[in-house]
């Protein structure tokens, strides 16, 4: 496996501080790449030496797990929904954050001592009064080496660096959160600022109530950056020249219990349909249309009427979209009460559709295109020929229909001339369901027909 100029850089950058650091690197630029080849590099000269990667359930396998195996000789311990064992004896244990906090008393904190400690999307850390921050700010001491990685360290307040630099580098900024904050921040609401450090709790209850809220002054902000600016690599897609100009990530959300077995009931009596039937194949991919409604959350009862179900997808929608910054971003949905929940869900306010409902597309696509609106929310089969959105670069598949057309299509909306930066698309995908068969008939550029043929044998 060739890196990129970029990666080595992040590396050597990772061992010239002593195996610790913070990699903040845009999506689609490799960490999880960058970190397995540390780890590599680190085994060469301490063979007994492990690596506990800690991260959000939705890139446990979709991103870690296979570059594991497509690029590494390492075995890896799965511990999701798994007891966390006494002794690894696979080479690097993945786990995701909330079964580190459950596990905690389970052997993870001797699992960390003494080895590498990796937090992917470690904006996790974020605050100081999470279960999360706490657990990682109390175990900050255990691991040899440490490196958070993220595209987006801080994306509501400078206040989110606090937890993730004092994991890798402690004492850096202050031991405590709160020494911290009153060295950098003030309290200030509009142009009113409330003066000195110190104050009685009553009051600081009463501003906080009247809508004040801790900010940092330009100076102070320079000051803070300069602290911990040694200790970080940064990577941005625009500045990463031998990048390609399209990058693909696929982010596995998994579906309730509840969700499942409605899942694969409605399997079974669609197989059983099917067979029984001899339904030719386009006929039948329209009747298990419902599988994919029940992965998007929600499903059409007898009487036409939409039930909303639990909707892991929104939670990893949003995960995205925060660790994205501020740009703009192109959701593709199939149907348009997806459409209509989506909007819902991120605010009328920052959103603009273009599907058949849009009342005025020419109007919604303006308003993206000026910046009016940061999310265009949309139909391919609505928006497929025509549009230029070069102004965004970044696409998220809610949901996926059978066209490779239409998925083509919608990816070019953005690819094309006058884009300036690297375009990267991410598909959420519902582990165990008829999602992963479409995205790999879409990759592959293979018949349809192969999902029907694969659910009935």
């Amino acid at each position: 496996m060739t890196l990129y100029q970029h990666q080595k850089d992040a590396i050597d950058f990772i061992f010239a501080r002593g195996g610790n650091g913070a990699l903040f690197m845009d999506c689609g630029t490799g960490k999880t790449l960058v970190a397995l080849k540390a780890f590599e590099e680190m085994r060469k000269t301490e063979p007994a030496l492990k690596l506990i990667a800690i991260m959000p359930l939705s890139i446990l396998e979709a991103a870690w797990g296979e570059d594991i195996r497509k690029f590494t000789q390492f075995a890896y311990y799965n511990a999701h929904d798994k007891k966390i064992p006494k002794e690894l004896k696979e080479d690097i244990l993945l786990i995701n954050y909330e079964a580190v906090i459950l596990a905690r008393n389970s052997g993870i904190l001797n699992l960390m001592r003494g080895n590498m400690v990796v937090c992917d999307e470690s904006s996790r850390l974020k605050g100081n009064t999470t279960r999360t921050a706490k657990f990682f700010l109390a175990a900050r001491d255990l691991p040899k080496y440490k490196i958070v990685m993220t595209a987006t360290p801080a994306p509501n307040t400078p206040l989110e660096y606090y937890a993730q630099m004092e994991f890798i580098k402690p004492g850096i900024l202050h031991k405590s959160f709160y020494g911290f904050r009153n060295n950098y921040f003030h309290l200030q609401r509009g142009r009113q600022v409330m003066s000195g450090k110190l104050v009685t709790r009553a009051a600081l209850f009463d501003a906080m109530r009247t809508g004040f809220k801790y900010e940092i002054a330009p100076q102070n902000l320079k000051k803070l950056m300069t602290k911990i600016e040694p200790y970080i690599f940064y990577a941005r897609k625009k500045d990463c020249l031998d990048l390609p100009d399209q990058v693909d990530e696929v982010r596995k959300v998994t579906l309730s219990a509840t969700q499942m077995r409605h899942y694969h009931e409605m399997k079974r009596d669609l197989i059983t349909e099917i067979q029984g039937e001899q339904i030719v194949a386009q006929v039948a991919l329209a009747k298990i249309i419902k599988l994919r409604e029940l992965c998007s959350g929600f499903v059409i009862n007898g009487k036409k009427t939409i039930e909303l179900v639990d909707s892991a997808k929104i939670t990893e929608l949003k995960a995205v979209i925060e660790e994205a910054g501020d740009q703009s971003i192109i959701i593709w949905a199939c149907f348009h009460w997806e459409i209509e929940r989506i909007v819902k869900e991120l605010g009328a306010d920052n959103c603009r559709t273009f599907y058949a409902k849009t009342p005025d597309k020419d109007a919604s696509l303006a308003d993206f295109k000026s910046g009016k609106a940061r999310f265009m929310v949309a139909h391919s089969a609505s928006m497929g020929h025509g549009v230029t959105l070069t102004n965004c670069s970044m696409q998220i598949f809610f949901s996926l229909d059978y066209s490779l057309e239409r998925y083509l299509q919608g990816r070019d909306r953005i690819h094309r001339i006058g884009q300036v930066n690297k375009c990267t698309y991410i598909h959420l995908i519902a582990s165990g369901t008829i999602e992963e068969d479409i995205l790999k008939c879409l990759k592959d550029k293979s018949d349809m027909t192969r999902i029907v043929e694969e659910m009935i044998r």
